[in-house]
């Protein structure tokens, strides 16, 4: 058998499988609750949307109506009911799939024998608890995920066309966060260009050879300064030489299908500009609720995420980690002390934390930050740990190119919010997991399991927990 139809037939396999066994998770959540904490708000802004009503508009919501304008087109076809628009998440995580397959593949290099290995990882990237939970109800995740992979491959390929500006401004419209992670794109090509090109003759920091102004450009490169990983004393070599020659050298080492990617990231970008100008801020509605706050925690909080959803990857370099900490206590030492600064200083609770029992951090807070005074310090040896263990699985597989932009995205998309909310931390762990070394068949089997037991769990809590609320008829559940 050819290694494509092997490809093939696993991917179908997989997404199969993957819709059948969902598909009855579906409905039983369906025939659980009609209506989901926030789906009070999304549900009959949808169906609105779906009946072809699009002068209404609930001020509750904060997202851009990516989401409810699917809804227009499922009206064409289907009934306009709570089933049916919850069911558009569900069509898409089997999308998710298949694209989570393609970036994989495109990562580790096509058709191989390891073919089994990359539709397990997208499996597990798939029902990645979470997101898993948020694929059988109407909120934003799936589809704004949906739109976010489908960029980011298109943009790996330089294929589209105008595609890479359509989808960017699609996944934006599903949620507005994701114009971060779409900056992360740019900047990661545009810093990767910018350190290649600085390896030049004739720049005084790397070479004393001069370069030839008649010579093509491509024949002056300094191939031994050529790296696959590039540090930060990299960019600080780039940045002395850019700055001394204007950064005129950059523009001859950009391809015209590198400068046809970017123009349509750049585009995104402005779009975007223009509507947080005429809106005032990223948020549509309840802006009083989601005012931008420096809470530099967040960034702790999503070592935590890693720490659990991870935990494969955390286990499978311990030692090494713990290594690695033992070697850099001065380090360890410096950053104990900066987080107890942060910890200290900046804890901030959001209201809805403390006020909603529907979700799992109100009970993480409650029963561990929020009752014991010691506990926001007595968690930092956990954060420096998952720090170094976050960076020990990540060394050797990146270079600063992507780390640089990921870290100043990260922090524009998680440290400017006050409410801690499981959801946030989605994309940036996804984007990270994509960037992991090469995991075994252990690892890879180790997380498949262990996202499959934390959903039977969390759907099992779902199922049967019953909290009661004075000003709701229907019985509340518990979520992410």
């Amino acid at each position: 058998m050819k290694s494509s139809t092997r490809y093939y037939i696993l991917l179908i396999t997989a997404v199969t499988l993957y819709f059948a066994v969902s598909k009855v998770i579906f409905d039983r959540v369906n025939e659980t609750s009609q209506i989901i904490v926030d789906e009070l708000f999304h549900i009959p802004q949808g169906i609105s949307f779906c009946e072809g009503n699009f002068s209404y508009w609930d001020p509750k919501i904060t997202t851009l109506p990516g989401l409810h304008l699917t809804s227009a087109i499922v009206g064409y076809y289907f009934p306009c009911n709570t089933y049916n628009l919850r069911f558009v998440n569900l069509v898409a995580s089997c999308f998710n799939l298949m694209l989570f397959v393609s970036i994989l593949t495109f990562i580790y290099g096509s058709y191989n024998e390891r073919q089994i290995k990359i539709v397990l990882q997208a499996l597990s990237l798939t029902i990645l608890p979470p997101l898993y939970f948020f694929s059988h109800v109407y909120y934003t995740d799936t589809l704004s995920l949906l739109f976010l992979l489908a960029f980011s491959r298109l943009c790996f390929g330089h294929k589209g066309k105008w595609l890479i500006l359509l989808i960017g401004n699609l996944s934006v419209l599903m949620r507005q966060t994701n114009i971060v992670w779409i900056a992360m794109v740019l900047g990661h090509k545009l810093l990767d260009i910018l350190i290649r090109s600085s390896r030049v003759y004739g720049n005084r920091y790397l070479s004393k050879t001069v370069m030839s102004q008649r010579s093509i450009i491509a024949n002056d490169v300094d191939s031994s300064k050529l790296k696959r990983y590039y540090t930060i004393s990299d960019v600080i070599v780039a940045l002395k030489f850019h700055l001394s020659t204007c950064f005129k050298v950059p523009f001859k080492f950009i391809s015209l299908s590198d400068l046809y990617v970017i123009i349509q990231q750049l585009s995104v970008l402005v779009s975007f500009s223009i509507f947080l100008y005429v809106n005032g801020s990223i948020v549509i509605g309840d802006k009083k609720a989601h005012e931008a706050t420096i809470h530099i925690p967040q960034l702790l909080y999503f070592l935590l995420f890693y720490g659990v959803f991870g935990l494969p990857y955390v286990l499978a370099k311990f030692i090494s980690t713990t290594k690695l900490i033992f070697k850099n206590k001065f380090n360890v030492l410096l950053l104990s002390i900066i987080i107890g600064i942060v910890v200290h200083y900046n804890t901030i609770v959001h209201p809805y934390l403390l006020a909603d029992n529907r979700h799992y951090t109100f009970y993480i807070w409650n029963r561990w930050f929020g009752k014991y005074d010691y506990a926001i310090y007595a968690t930092i040896p956990v954060y420096v740990f998952l720090l170094f263990s976050l960076y020990d699985n990540l060394k050797d597989q990146n270079c600063i190119s992507f780390l640089l932009p990921y870290c100043i995205c990260l922090f524009f998309a998680l440290a400017l919010q006050k409410l801690v909310e499981i959801r946030y931390f989605l994309v940036p762990y996804i984007i990270l997991r994509l960037r992991f070394v090469r995991p075994s068949f252990k690892v890879v089997w180790f997380e498949l399991l262990w996202y499959i037991a934390i959903n039977l769990v969390t759907f099992y809590i779902f199922f049967t927990k019953e909290i009661r609320w004075d000003d709701f008829e229907e019985v509340q559940r518990i979520i992410w």
